[in-house]
């Protein structure tokens, strides 16, 4: 009786011990899916939780004291371990694995037959940025299509204008080099592996550029280490990103389709969908640049910069009425807009009128204002003011030393001509666009 209860026992053990080792097969089937992220579609999948019941889950680690599975770590922790393991043996901090990681980038190589030229295209570079620093502050220093430009006096800066001026010796340089201002990442981005651009370079610098002696190819240097050379097409693609020549520029009329949709481009990026009293509208086919105000207060006078892509008018610059360096903050900005877009005033040069009563007093001594009179448009600065009447008359105010004298004009380029001939600096932003 004994033995057959033993025997009993055994036979329920073996069963039991199938039972638990089927059971974690299903667990590790389980886990094995969990992390390999593949498996059989849900209608297909074994339900582990209905086949292996609470009671037995107890049982199978009661029994054979196994510990629970541990979850797998998270592959996104993972992959920033490896990626710091990485980077310890680019840098160096792991000795041993150093030689097999450690990646560096390696510098093109400058042609040592073309020393005397690198040491020409240096000094050049060198002197062309010394100018640059210096005149940066004192007037109008921009890139013309790529090239380094006096803009205040019209005059493109060459090695010969720097050896006239004493910035750099004949035998330092050559004819053949041309002096450009431009961003270091656009010549990185054009040259590729080819060009070495130094960190400071990346950002706007003067870089000297020369045609190969023998081979259809750029080189070019900087004051700061950069070195490079370019293909032709690579070279003609980086001046095209500085050509400012993008069509004819010319004014738009408000009979233009055109005139109306960068008004709704502007109104949807200021969000007040207000009504506006333009001064102008001038565009090419890339760029266009608008002044304006709101009808609330002709004063306030805003002015914006908007590029056209792919049929869409885009605000990309603003504000620009507070700006007393207009043309070499739009040129930093963007450096193949045409400048000849930009008035050739500055407002921040003006002091807006507030006060129109002693305009209003000139214009009833006059005899040109009358006691029904309304005004539809007003604005002026301290010299000058432009007054339009819901009649349609329209009225040019000059302060001549205190005393307001008053001209009856017919339209806007009468009221135009009358103000070129009285400044040589006449604030055009206060007469109404061509109405």
């Amino acid at each position: 009786m004994k033995r057959s209860q033993i025997k009993g026992t055994n036979t329920v053990t073996t069963d039991k011990i199938k039972n638990i080792l089927k059971k974690m097969s299903l667990v590790v089937f389980a886990a094995g899916i969990a992390l390999t992220g593949c498996g059989p579609d849900e209608e297909d999948e074994p339900n582990i939780e209905t086949e292996v019941q609470d009671d037995d889950r107890e049982d199978v680690f009661k029994d054979d004291k196994t510990e629970p599975v541990k979850p797998e770590p998270d592959t996104e922790e993972q992959d920033d371990n490896d990626d710091s393991e990485e980077a310890k043996g680019q840098t160096g901090n792991d000795d041993k694995t150093q030689g097999s990681t450690t990646q560096t980038t390696s510098r093109p190589s400058k042609d040592p037959s073309l020393a005397s030229y690198w040491t020409k295209l240096e000094n050049t570079a060198k002197a062309g940025q010394n100018y640059y620093s210096e005149y940066y502050t004192k007037t109008r220093v921009t890139t013309q299509n790529g090239y380094l430009y006096n803009y205040a006096a019209g005059t493109q800066i060459t090695a010969n204008y720097l050896i006239g001026e004493g910035r750099l010796s004949s035998s330092a340089t050559s004819s053949g080099i041309s002096i450009m201002l431009m961003y270091g990442r656009d010549i990185a981005s054009c040259g590729g592996s080819s060009v070495h651009i130094t960190g400071t370079d990346r950002e706007f610098t003067v870089f000297a550029f020369m045609r190969h002696p023998s081979e259809a190819r750029y080189i070019f240097a900087s004051s700061n280490g950069s070195y490079g050379n370019m293909s032709e097409s690579a070279y003609n693609a980086l001046m095209g990103m500085y050509s400012m020549n993008h069509g004819t520029v010319r004014r738009l009329t408000p009979s233009n389709s055109e005139y109306d949709r960068i008004l709704s481009c502007i109104k949807m990026y200021e969000s007040k969908y207000e009504d506006y009293f333009v001064r102008s509208i001038t565009i090419d086919d890339k760029y266009a640049f608008v002044v304006l105000s709101g009808r609330s207060n002709a004063a306030t006078i805003r002015e914006y910069i908007l590029r056209y892509d792919n049929g869409i008018w885009e605000v990309v610059m603003d504000d620009l009425e507070a700006e007393g360096r207009l043309p070499v903050i739009v040129n930093k900005t963007l450096p193949d807009f045409n400048m000849s877009m930009l008035p050739s005033y500055s407002i921040k040069d003006f002091t807006m009128l507030t006060d129109y009563t002693a305009v209003m007093d000139a214009l009833t001594r006059a005899g040109y204002y009358e006691k029904d009179d309304t005004f539809y448009y007003f604005c002026g600065t301290e010299d000058f003011c432009y007054m339009i009447t819901d009649s349609g008359k329209r009225f040019l105010c000059h302060n001549n030393n205190g005393t307001w004298d008053c001209y009856w004009v017919l339209d806007y380029y009468e009221a135009l001509s009358r103000l070129q001939r009285l400044s040589s600096n006449p604030p055009t932003f206060i007469l109404l666009d061509l109405e």
